[in-house]
């Protein structure tokens, strides 16, 4: 019995570990740009666009600072390290400022971030002095005093106290200088008001005195300063002998980064990192690394320290993490997405696809795939057919087969795999698609703008700026082509979905509406998008033609994303029959009897049906809404400012529909929210509830999954008195812990009962609640 119950706690104990809290937030951010390092006795902190690492220097680990803390914001400007506070201070790109302790203890500064200042609120640089932090910023010099957790003092240095773009600070046994677009000024350590603009003085006797500094630094004995032209290796270094400022290792012509620590002096420069040692010797040069399987002969160094094993540590832009240990190079990243380019989405199976191309511009052609914690990256360094074109749009998995997908590119044709391994790439040469120019018929355009599989397994594909602009593909690979007359041959066709009435609805680009092909493509109808309301008294038609997104509701209605809000088809079959086809604008119901058309003043850029047919809407700067099934009610609405959303940019939205996860796509980069809804089971087999049992001293939801979509849940304690009631949220319920009185149940076990919205089929589990 004793073994029986061990193994019953081992598995509920894994099946909630696995299970992400409700409302909870998880950043998918690629840490492969790296910016800049920090070092103290234990870590190399490692700074990158999409957060901070570290690699333990005491058992050589590597972890994701995100996950073992609770940062306050994204995109980071700069860090540094107090060793005797024991604590890294991270400087966010919006001026919020983070105070990150050994314990697991976050401090948020946000004073600079809200504060309304004259000038520049970048952070640029961050010194450490005993119990203070300066940092350097786009309009003077905040300091922060560590121990007591608060901004000190603010230094406006420029004339007459004016605002100044300060590049870094550093000091002297006397001064303490500070580098800035103007030039290098300095004032006394002790004795004087720094608040003061009068007691900084302007350093006139260095070259370049007028001219941008960027770097300073106190080295055995001496500063240094970088001037900077901001041009391709004209940068000058000088230093400090007595009164007098002397040029200084003239070899080294630009500095990313100048470092001193464990008596050593490293500078990041364009292509190279030069390591200096106490005597100003130049002792090492490193301009490739020799990795034991793929030697990088172009660094692109950021950021440079050396640890107390004399071992040379560089952030590098695209090699991330670099150290060298002797002779030996080894190259450190966590797992992660491979950039923060995100234009489309899609949660297929358990896999999550995710592509990073554009219609305007160029992105090399790559793609990726998250699936159970792992990564798997598709580009041109492990897939040499990706080469030679540009823009990956989007990616279709193929209902029969998860391991069979498709990829459309936006001048490459399209793209065939199975099991990972590249099978074909169609275009205008080798398949019916066509060149959007065929009198350069050797060059990559032709494009294609969405792909959408029907339940017969055909693969249907938009073709853009050509005459037959709609394919369909057969799985036993025979090609049909259509002509969709009035948008051939001069407008691009954008994504489509397949209804389920197996009509194709497809976007045109650039303003030009949508279109519309019946099952058969006998039926091709050009639909000019346009609402209609009706007051009672007033007739109002609304013009939508800029359209952006499409998706399909469980109740078979067509929601289509434009710059005016939204477009509903609640029947799209009337299409075939209908002289004149409106849409409705869904209104909000704000209890006032006034109309007020569902984000009518934004821009819709992507729409998701979540299991109990909500709409997840994505919009071009106003963050992301979720609306009601009907699109009356506003439900959620995150922003960058209130919540952890990335930004108010969405670019893609898909939901995970197993597990309720919702992944957005934004312009700096994936995030996901934990949803409540999952898409209902046909069965009741697999229902489960977690966390179960209920700890005493967990406070947050109680989840029944693996329910039918829209099952009645009611909760008895073992007496069978009600203690909550709800319907599920397509196939998952959410239960508070409380009961009817709005109180904490008593410990004990509780029955859940299960009942489909026809009552044919019930279910019963239990749930143990220790309280």
């Amino acid at each position: 019995m004793k073994i029986i119950l061990s193994l019953l706690c081992f598995v509920l104990v894994f099946q909630v570990s696995a299970q992400r809290k409700q409302g909870s937030w998880q950043d998918y951010l690629s840490y492969s740009n790296a910016t800049k390092l920090s070092i103290s006795s234990e870590k190399i902190y490692c700074a990158t666009k999409g957060g901070v690492f570290y690699y333990d220097l005491q058992d050589n680990s590597v972890s994701k600072l995100s996950e073992m803390v609770s940062l306050s914001d994204f995109g980071i400007s700069t860090i540094a390290y107090s060793e005797d506070y024991k604590v890294l201070i991270i400087a966010y790109t919006n001026a919020n400022i983070d105070f990150v302790y050994e314990n697991g203890e976050v401090v948020n500064i946000s004073d600079i971030k809200r504060k309304s200042v004259t000038g520049d609120k970048s952070l640029n640089n961050i010194t450490v002095s005993g119990n203070e932090a300066f940092l350097s910023c786009g309009f003077g010099i905040v300091v922060l005093n560590i121990e007591k957790q608060e901004v000190k003092d603010t230094y406006y240095i420029g004339d007459n106290g004016s605002s100044l773009k300060v590049n870094d600070v550093d000091f002297d046994d006397q001064f303490i200088y500070a580098a800035t677009v103007e030039g290098i000024y300095k004032a006394a350590k002790d004795g004087v008001n720094l608040l003061d603009y009068n007691n900084w003085t302007h350093v006139d006797n260095i070259p370049r005195s007028t001219e941008e500094f960027s770097h300073l630094v106190f080295f055995e004995g001496s500063l240094i300063a970088n001037y900077t032209p901001h041009a391709w290796y004209e940068d000058e270094m000088y230093i400090l002998n007595g009164d007098t400022w002397e040029p200084y290792l003239s070899q080294i012509k630009f500095a990313f980064d100048i470092r001193q620590n464990n008596g050593y002096l490293t500078v990041a420069s364009r292509s190279d990192v030069f390591v200096v040692d106490n005597t100003h010797t130049i002792i090492g040069k490193i301009g490739k690394y020799n990795f034991e399987n793929s030697p990088v002969t172009s660094i692109n160094p950021r950021s440079t320290v050396v640890s107390a094993d004399g071992s040379v540590w560089v952030a590098d832009y695209y090699n991330v993490l670099v150290r060298l240990s002797g002779e030996n190079f080894e190259q450190i990243c966590p797992s992660g997405p491979s950039d923060n380019n995100v234009f489309s989405l899609n949660h297929s199976g358990s896999a999550l696809w995710i592509a990073p191309g554009a219609t305007v511009g160029y992105e090399a052609p790559r793609f990726q795939r998250f699936n159970n914690g792992e990564w798997t990256y598709f580009n041109s360094k492990n897939h040499s057919e990706l080469d030679g074109f540009h823009n990956i749009l989007a990616i279709e998995v193929d209902p029969a087969d998860e391991n069979h997908i498709f990829v459309a590119s936006w001048g490459g044709g399209l793209l065939e795999y199975r099991n990972d391994e590249f099978i074909q790439r169609y275009t205008h040469k080798n398949s019916p698609l066509e060149s959007a120019l065929p009198q350069q018929p050797d060059e990559p355009y032709t494009r294609i703008g969405g792909l959408a599989f029907d339940t017969e397994g055909n693969l249907w594909i938009t073709n853009a700026e050509c005459a037959h602009n709609l394919h369909k593909l057969s799985p036993a690979g025979e090609w049909e082509s259509f002509e969709l007359s009035a948008v051939k041959n001069k407008y691009n066709l954008g994504d489509v979905i397949v209804n389920e009435n197996g009509d194709k609805w497809m976007l045109v680009l650039s303003g030009h509406d949508a279109y519309v092909v019946d099952k058969t493509g006998e039926q091709k109808k050009q639909l000019l998008v346009t609402s209609y309301y009706s007051s009672g008294n007033d007739e109002y038609f609304t013009r939508m033609n800029d359209l952006y997104s499409i998706a399909e509701d469980l109740d078979g209605a067509i929601w289509i994303g434009t710059s005016k809000g939204i477009a509903v088809y609640n029947s799209p079959s009337r299409i075939w029959t209908s002289e004149t086809f409106y849409a409705s604008q869904p209104g909000l119901d704000l209890g006032d009897g006034t109309y007020h058309p569902l984000l009518e003043t934004e821009t819709v850029t992507a729409i998701a049906v979540d299991g109990a047919n909500r709409k997840w809407v994505g919009t071009k700067s106003s963050g992301v809404f979720l609306i009601s099934e009907t699109g009356e009610q506003e439900i959620l609405h995150f922003t960058a400012e209130n919540s952890a959303l990335l930004s108010n940019a969405i670019t893609a939205i898909t939901i995970n529909q197993k597990n309720g996860e919702v992944f957005f796509g934004t312009d700096k980069g994936l995030i996901s929210y934990q949803g409540e809804a999952t898409g209902g089971n046909e069965t009741y087999s697999n229902v489960y509830v977690y966390p179960n049992p209920v700890r005493e001293t967990y406070d947050g939801p109680v989840t029944i999954a693996g329910l039918i979509e829209n099952t009645d849940v009611k909760i008895t304690d073992i007496s069978g008195n009600l203690v909550y009631k709800t319907t599920s949220l397509g196939g998952q319920a959410i239960w508070d812990g409380k009961n009817l009185n709005g109180n904490r149940v008593k410990t004990g076990v509780y029955l859940v009962f299960c009942n489909d919205k026809y009552g044919e089929e019930t279910h019963i589990t239990k749930l143990l609640f220790i309280n």
